[in-house]
């Protein structure tokens, strides 16, 4: 039963890229800049912070 925990979690894991994503909102940074280069980390993780999928992340920011 232990064995299948552990495979199960490992399954889990590598399906989610080793580690959840984070609940970033652009409210969350200081600048544009900021925002982009965590969006450029993972755009799939990160979609949120491109409301209108230009490529570019809050782009209400300074």
């Amino acid at each position: 039963m232990k064995k299948l925990l552990f495979i199960t979690a490992v399954i889990l894991l590598a399906s989610c890229g080793g580690s959840p994503c984070e609940n970033k909102k652009c409210k969350d940074f200081k600048t544009q800049a900021e925002a982009q280069d965590k969006y450029e980390s993972d755009k799939d993780c990160y979609k949120n912070l491109d409301k209108d999928n230009d490529g570019k992340a809050c782009e209400n920011l300074p």
